[in-house]
């Protein structure tokens, strides 16, 4: 699978790119980076994933900011304190930021933020990160008009009020503000259609200046920002598929890749121009199952997918050194990894005999496995990212069709696998529950921010859309008493062993087969000094970049 085929490509774009796709950067120091998906939307609490956090982070910023050590560090709150039941949380703001329309940042903006999660029409993925908060139940079941637990106690005091201790919170509120003065009037129901998502105000390092859709996107320097002033005057975050953008950067147009191929590594060595940067994740890649498919509800069929990959060869195929077979659903560079967990070695004949335990035939002319007359086939949803998921898929698609599973490959841009499939729409455009026929089954990466409770909500059975990231619809009530727990303890060595409980529960159910974990790979401009990225995203510390 790691053929040649993708540096003949490559090769070929170089020859062809004697003409820049764009010409950007002019007045000031400038930055290009180049990333494969588009972004969403830039409102970072209606569903953010990575591509669309790698540009929220520099736009907006958040109460609190996670440190390398796993730990959390001043934001917009410059310090806080935690009573001695570990019930109450009083963050002090800094009192030196301003929304980049000028308007002051306060006390009023946090209080909004959060309560606008508790709303009973917000939709967006974040809802969980309040759930323990004083009233925000209440709130949400609409027999309260705001969260109780949050209060602003003057323009640059606000507390909260949890109705348990929380060893998760200050995780829960690393997410990034928003201005009350420009959403204070639109019902967070009614976000995803705002203004605001295609042009922000934060109070970030770099404010947002242009978005021209399929192309790129243009940010400049904040001079009224804070905290630390970034030396680059200009960032372009550009769009394209994956070999244009690796020449781009070979050519000089480009100055940053967020996501390399493995496969070309070794020819951005060879330019002398270019390098790539390796870095540790807390990231795992899944095939996520949905539990409502005829076929996907039997916990013997699986089993049986899961015995049927072998996952050690898939990833040394594909990715080599860059990545790791897991059977964990925890990232293993987390204290939340377990290694007691039911794993599933590859066995063939095993797999085999679980579907026939099912009560499939094997139709002896197709080769695949049938039900009632129905033959055991799959359709396996999939992001177009690069050659490296491509060739993924076809390894997985092969060793399924050797056990007599027929595996439909169907790639697509992420915003249609996410609003169309696993957070499907009804007709007037509102977010709706998952039924059997939206998919049966899809890959997707999964990052921690910093805490794992944020499992919680692709997992808890009332998390499932349009009221959480439950895209898979998992029920088990052993599952739910655990996260429920999970929350409520406070000794990092109890909450160790509370997830590695989650871990072997869902392990022993597979609504998840976790694939591998992985190193990300950029590729990096030499003119580009002093770059660093680490698991928090490609851009958290571009203030300590400078451009040669």
């Amino acid at each position: 699978m790691r053929s040649r085929r993708n540096w003949i490509a490559l090769m070929l774009v170089l020859v062809m790119a004697a003409v820049p796709m764009l010409a950007l950067g002019e007045g000031g120091v400038s930055l290009t980076i180049g990333q494969v998906s588009e972004v969403a939307n830039l409102n970072p609490t209606m569903y953010p994933r990575t591509p669309d956090t790698n540009v929220q982070f520099l736009i907006f910023d958040g109460l609190v900011k996670p440190q390398p050590d796993l730990s959390f560090g001043p934001g917009l709150a410059e310090s806080w304190d935690v009573s001695e039941d570990g019930k109450l949380y009083t963050f002090h703001l800094v009192k030196n930021a301003k929304w980049h329309d000028g308007e002051p940042f306060t006390a009023a903006d946090v209080v909004f933020t959060f309560t606008s999660l508790a709303d009973p029409s917000y939709v967006g993925g974040a809802e969980s990160r309040v759930d323990s908060v004083v009233g925000a139940a209440e709130h949400r079941a609409g027999t309260a008009d705001s969260v109780s637990g949050i209060k602003a106690v003057d323009d640059y005091t606000v507390t909260f009020e949890l109705s348990a201790a929380n060893a998760a919170f200050l995780g829960q509120l690393n997410m990034c503000i928003l201005p009350k003065h420009l959403l204070g009037d639109i019902a967070p129901g009614e976000w995803d259609k705002a203004d605001f998502n295609r042009n922000p105000i934060g109070t970030g390092k770099y404010k947002f200046v242009k978005w021209e859709s399929g192309q790129y996107i243009e940010l400049t320097k904040n001079p009224d920002y804070y905290g630390t002033q970034p030396s680059i005057d200009t960032i372009y975050y550009r769009f394209g598929d994956q070999t244009t953008l690796t020449a781009a950067l070979i050519n000089g147009e480009i100055d940053v890749v967020e996501s390399v191929e493995p496969s070309e590594v070794e020819l951005l060595s060879a330019t002398g121009t270019a390098a790539a940067y390796t870095y540790p994740t807390l990231n795992m890649y899944y095939i996520g199952l949905n539990q409502l498919n005829a076929n996907l509800k039997d916990l013997k069929v699986r089993q049986a997918m899961s015995h049927a990959l072998d996952k050690a060869t898939i990833v040394e195929t594909v990715f080599g050194e860059y990545a790791f077979a897991t059977d964990d659903i925890f990232p293993e560079n987390h204290w939340s990894h377990s290694t007691d967990v039911t794993s599933y070695p590859y066995d063939p004949a095993k797999a085999e005999a679980l579907l026939q335990e099912a009560g499939y035939v094997k139709n002896t002319a197709t080769g695949i496995y049938e039900k009632d007359g129905a033959p055991l086939h799959l359709i396996y949803d999939m992001v177009t990212k690069g050659q490296a998921q491509a060739d993924m898929a076809q390894l997985v698609q092969q060793y399924f069709k050797a056990v007599g599973i027929d595996m439909e490959i169907r790639e697509q841009d992420f915003a249609t696998l996410a609003f169309t499939r696993l957070l499907p729409q009804d007709a007037n455009g509102q977010g709706r529950a998952v039924t059997a026929d939206d998919f049966d089954m899809f890959t997707l990466g999964f990052g921690v921010e910093v805490d794992p409770d944020e499992y919680r909500n692709y997992f808890v059975s009332t998390a499932t859309p349009p009221n959480g990231m439950n895209f898979i619809s998992y029920n088990n009530p052993a599952a739910d008493e655990l996260f429920a727990k999970s929350i409520n303890l406070t000794a990092i060595e109890d909450r160790e062993a509370c997830y590695h409980e989650i871990a072997k529960v869902i392990s022993d159910d597979i609504p998840w087969i976790p694939l591998y974990g992985n190193l990300s790979i950029a590729g990096v401009s030499n003119r580009v000094q002093n770059f660093a990225a680490d698991f928090r995203g490609i851009t958290y510390q571009i203030e300590n970049w400078n451009i040669q």
